[in-house]
């Protein structure tokens, strides 16, 4: 089968290689002889047009738009052209906008099927079902229409060997994000632009309740071993200088993330590392900060959010504020660039709590910071216990992580504004902030865009940062 997978063209601006659509190849590929065609509409900013001619090109039978929250209306606008050249071709999304939304995508009529959460398996035996005229209800994962109505035909359990998982690196043509001219990293602040992504695990076991978390609440973790063997595989094959770990847990097993820092560091070529998506502050001891240092660890990010005991326990993520603190406090004097995660407008959070929060930034030793509004997006636990605010947030289709899209704290909107922009001049310049960041951010032209960027930030509500 001619299987084309799309990441759509978008206002995000950080467009790192779509490792989903990678995976979603290499699980096919392993066990189907199947013709795939990986087009990143966002790396590319290809206009629709482009798309569609590269499609006419291809004679797909089967497309697969992939789509963040964020993504939701050019998602939308690109099916609806897809579907204009190519009625007869099913056209499937997945990713979190659809995890997100389940049976309700589906009110797009052109949309024919929707994959939910995790979507290898479930890709993959809606491929074989309909290529076999087999029966779709049985497919786990999957929202379908059944007597005109969407149907979703239950969750699906998470892959428990995700060793096994192999991402189709050639599809994803690599070489195509080394630039410099263009963001191709979640990084604000890199090394090298021989840069890649890796996942070393899936899954998140805390409860917070603003998260997505499409890979679920069970822990699964990548062998050190075959996390290594990639690592070898892509300096080898594509001659990386950077790696960036974006797992949601990391160091949740400290042992196994010892092991891999470990066997990294006595590797004879030196990679950088950051990781991006942040580690759990609490999970971090004095030997995990020594072996980062050693395998080449510049930046981490922590996910604070709030320095409120009552909202951690509130949110369910149930940091320690204290063990956090110290370990800002630690990770400077090893000299590794540390950023932390803030974010602002709890359900009736007052002023008077938000400052709390920026006080802590503020007192730290971390060199970044970003502030960010709360968003209650559809079907997390946050939105999910509030009928009212489940309402108002399946209206929202346009998702900007950097802007006040629905404020359900106890302060006014325009004041939440106004002391985010505060927060942003307070925190970047200070004294010690712009002299550690002389001192630990890199010397290059990105570094120079995050610092224009940031003195945006410092002046107007939002900026794609």
């Amino acid at each position: 089968m001619r299987i084309a997978l799309i990441r759509p063209n978008s206002q995000i601006v950080a467009c790192p290689p779509p490792l989903g659509l990678g995976y979603l190849a290499g699980y096919l590929l392993k066990r189907r002889k199947d013709q795939v065609l990986i087009i990143d509409a966002r790396r590319h900013r290809l206009k629709i047009p482009r798309i569609i001619d590269q499609l006419k090109d291809f004679s797909p039978e089967l497309v697969g738009i992939t789509a963040l929250s964020a993504e939701a209306i050019p998602a939308h606008n690109l099916a609806q052209a897809i579907k204009k050249s190519f009625p007869e071709i099913p056209l499937i999304i997945g990713g979190p906008y659809p995890t997100s939304l389940k049976e309700e995508i589906l009110k797009e009529t052109n949309f024919d099927f929707a994959v939910v959460g995790e979507g290898e398996e479930t890709f993959f035996e809606l491929v074989q079902t309909l290529e076999q005229g087999g029966t779709l209800n049985q497919v786990k994962g999957l929202v379908l229409r059944s007597n005109q109505a969407p149907h979703f035909t239950g969750f699906r359990e998470p892959i428990a060997e995700i060793d096994e998982l192999e991402i189709e690196w050639n599809l994803l043509q690599p070489e195509s994000y080394f630039s410099w001219r263009v963001r191709t990293s979640e990084n604000t602040l890199r090394r090298s632009a021989r840069l890649l992504p890796l996942f070393t695990s899936r899954g998140c076991p805390f409860s917070c309740y603003f998260c997505h978390n499409i890979f679920g609440k069970k822990f699964r973790a990548r062998s050190p071993e075959a996390v290594l063997k990639e690592i070898d595989f892509l300096v080898e094959r594509y001659r990386i200088k950077e790696l960036e770990i974006v797992d949601d847990s990391f160091n949740l097993d400290l042992a196994r993330a010892k092991e891999i820092l470990r066997k990294l560091a006595q590797r004879p070529y030196q990679l950088w590392l950051s990781f991006p998506n942040g580690i759990r502050a609490d999970r971090v001891d004095e030997e995990l900060l020594d072996l980062l240092k050693q395998a080449g660890t510049y930046r981490i990010d922590y996910a604070i959010e709030s320095a409120n005991p009552s909202r951690q326990k509130e949110m369910g993520k149930n940091l320690n504020l204290e063990k956090a603190r110290w370990v800002i406090e630690q990770t400077w004097k090893k000299r590794i660039l540390s950023a932390g995660y803030f974010i602002l407008g709890f359900p009736g959070e007052t002023e008077e709590e938000m400052k709390k929060t920026i006080q802590f930034a503020l007192k730290s030793r971390l060199q970044v910071a970003s502030f960010f509004y709360l968003n209650p997006f559809p079907s997390t636990p946050l939105v999910e216990n509030s009928p009212e605010l489940k309402k108002k947030s399946q209206e929202i289709k346009n998702w900007d992580y950097s802007s006040l899209n629905l404020n359900i704290s106890a302060v006014e909107d325009a004041r939440l504004r106004k002391i985010r922009k505060w927060a942003y001049r307070r925190f970047y310049f200070s004294p010690f902030r712009l002299w550690s960041n002389l001192v630990l951010a890199p010397k290059n032209f990105r570094t120079l865009k995050s610092i224009i960027d940031i003195i945006r930030l410092s002046f107007r509500d939002s900026v794609n940062y």
